[in-house]
């Protein structure tokens, strides 16, 4: 149950970040999605989300939980673009609005991670001296 529960998490997360990006970008290039490019977009949103559990699982080192997160957002955000635009050259363009997002929300969740940790540590302080 508690994996049922981080995966509509991550993919509600992964929806929101993923479809806030894609669709910033599609506004400033002045495109417009069919419904079936939408229907994509949500689907890429949904498996990135999906995706982020890599790091829940402690087994790997943060090293291979990143790299291998990053290739896999990297593809899935490519096979978006090839099935959306059709177009291996418009991979390569979006290549560096995909790493600018990436880090721009990576960094983002790594602070609230230690912020969480922080906060809990302190707790657990106070409840040592207590």
């Amino acid at each position: 149950m508690r994996y049922f529960k981080n995966a509509i998490l991550y993919i509600a997360i992964g929806v929101g970040i993923g479809s806030f990006i894609s669709l910033l970008s599609v506004t400033l290039h002045q495109a417009t999605l069919s419904m079936a490019q939408l229907g994509l977009l949500m689907t890429m949103s949904v498996i990135m989300g999906l995706l982020s559990m890599i790091f829940e699982y402690d087994k790997l080192p943060f090293t291979a939980q990143f790299v291998s997160h990053f290739v896999l957002e990297l593809s899935t955000y490519s096979v978006f673009i090839w099935l959306t635009f059709g177009d291996g050259v418009i991979i390569l363009g979006n290549i560096p609005t995909f790493l600018i997002s990436y880090t721009i929300v990576f960094i983002f969740f790594r602070q609230q991670g230690r912020a969480n940790a922080k906060r809990i540590n302190e707790k657990l302080l106070n409840k040592r001296r207590e």
